[in-house]
């Protein structure tokens, strides 16, 4: 995940991913449900994740921008942050 801050991965649609899918955003959306299990939180949290998660909020695109502050309002509900 930490190589996809670089805005250039995110691509728009394509034959593989669909129209306006990414691997970044199908894993950010993963990554937020994940975020609900305390487990998978705490681990996710003593990788980094908040950094890397905090550093693709500046990324140009609208999704990617929702995704990751639903990531951060999940952390951030429950005090892991």
């Amino acid at each position: 995940l930490s190589r996809c801050s670089n805005p250039s991965p995110l691509g728009g649609g394509s034959a593989a991913g669909g129209e306006g899918q990414s691997p970044l955003k199908i894993a950010l959306f993963s990554l937020g449900n994940m975020c609900t299990h305390r487990e998978c939180r705490e681990h996710l949290l003593k990788l980094g994740f908040w950094e890397i998660i905090s550093g693709l909020a500046t990324v140009p695109d609208a999704v990617v921008q929702k995704y990751v502050a639903r990531i951060q309002s999940k952390l951030q509900a429950v005090g892991a942050v």
